[in-house]
C-alpha cells in the first residue's frame, strides 16, 4: 500500500482508489505523530496532491449530474414556459446591445 501511496497516478486512478489511498496517507500520518517521528516529505506532498485530485474529481462529476439535471428540467417545461424564456433572453440581448 505504501507503494502505492508514492507512486499513484492520478490520471488512470478510479475515484475510490483515491480515497482509499487519501485515508491511508492520513493513518500513515497519524502513525508518525504517534510515534513522533518525522514525517517524511513525500507523505504531505501526495496527501496534498489527493486531496486536490479527490475534490477535482467530485466536482466534476457533480457539474455531470448537473447538467443531466437542467437537460431534464428543460424537456419538462411547457412551450408557454420556453416561448417566455426566449423573450426574456430576447428582451435582455437587445438591452446591451442598445448599450453598445
Amino acid at each position: 500500500m505504501l507503494s502505492m501511496f508514492r507512486n499513484f497516478n492520478k490520471d488512470t486512478a478510479q475515484l475510490d482508489e483515491l480515497v482509499s489511498l487519501e485515508a491511508f496517507g492520513c493513518q500513515l500520518r497519524e502513525a508518525y505523530e504517534r510515534l513522533q517521528i518525522e514525517e517524511p516529505e513525500f507523505v504531505d506532498i501526495q496527501l496534498k496532491s489527493l486531496k486536490r485530485t479527490i475534490k477535482a474529481r467530485v466536482a466534476d462529476l457533480k457539474e455531470a449530474r448537473l447538467k443531466e439535471v437542467q437537460s431534464r428540467l428543460a424537456s419538462l417545461k411547457t412551450p408557454g414556459q420556453k416561448v417566455s424564456e426566449l423573450k426574456k433572453e430576447e428582451k435582455q440581448l437587445l438591452q446591451e446591445l442598445a448599450e453598445v
